[in-house]
């Protein structure tokens, strides 16, 4: 029951039916024994300083910020945490007292979840497919967490002016595969409504032939199997999808604006079941 004590959070992006957050954020919120709600809030860019405001001026717990806001949203801060001020992105927002400060809690959330998955990135090769702001979340993670090489791969290098990409040319990126011990697709390539020749097209670039066998490939899509990753799965690679990361990322951002430890367990459950097939 909503009162006039409830604390609330949100969660913005643009559209944002397709988020899982508020089924995994009230459960940690019930299960910590807070009043306090999640709503989402599907923002157009053009209404996120408004939106923002809104929150700040409320006194709202925070915010998770998803796509296509990770970018912008830093603007509107008054501090940013380290890793936020690395990436360049937000994905959470805490109001403060009197001020707003973004973090990036992806960074961490990803390495955390590949940890959860039995893969530690310390001293591994990475490549990672793509060149927005959850790319740079994840190399950013990867670095930190003691990665011997982490590869940037994007079709639009001009896009990636925070790391030394280049056009890549086809033996490039096959000697980048044939070494990594991690692939991390960062792309919407493979979503379920995307155009499922281009896509193809796409896939059939990527030399899966050439990673080593004890490779893995993962995604950040969370909310079914993308074409990558069956394809990886086809030729025996294991695979990691993005219910980790959200997992974890939200752990992290309950922690920032709780002070409490977050009841993952809780929070996994919830998630597993607003996952679930209907």
């Amino acid at each position: 029951m909503i009162r006039g004590t409830t604390r609330v959070a949100a969660v913005i992006g643009w559209p944002v039916e397709h988020s899982r957050s508020p089924q995994m954020f009230e459960a940690a919120f019930a299960a910590a024994g807070l009043d306090a709600v999640m709503i989402p809030i599907g923002v157009p860019p053009e209404s996120l300083a408004v939106v923002v405001a809104a929150l700040r001026a409320m006194r709202a717990i925070g915010a998770c910020v998803t796509v296509p806001h990770k970018l912008a949203a830093a603007a509107l801060c008054d501090e940013l945490s380290d890793a936020a001020r690395a990436i360049g992105a937000v994905n959470c927002l805490h109001v403060a007292g009197d001020r707003l400060v973004g973090h990036n809690t992806d960074c961490h959330g990803f390495t955390d979840g590949l940890l959860a998955a039995g893969f530690d990135a310390a001293g591994r090769r990475c490549a990672i497919l793509g060149a927005g702001g959850a790319a740079r979340a994840v190399a950013h993670g990867l670095e930190v967490a003691g990665a011997a090489a982490v590869d940037v791969i994007a079709r639009r290098p001009q896009q990636v002016a925070w790391t030394a990409a280049h056009p890549w040319t086809a033996a490039e990126l096959r000697a980048s595969f044939a070494r990594a011990d991690l692939v991390v697709d960062a792309t919407s390539m493979g979503l379920a409504d995307g155009d499922r020749d281009a896509t193809d097209a796409a896939l059939d670039a990527l030399p899966l032939d050439a990673l080593p066998a004890g490779a893995r490939v993962a995604s950040l899509v969370y909310h079914h199997r993308t074409i990558l990753l069956e394809r990886a799965r086809a030729r025996g690679h294991a695979t990691v999808d993005g219910r980790g990361m959200l997992l974890h990322q939200g752990a992290r951002a309950f922690a920032i604006w709780t002070g409490a430890a977050p009841p993952i367990e809780a929070m996994r459950r919830a998630l597993d079941a607003a996952l679930a097939p209907a």
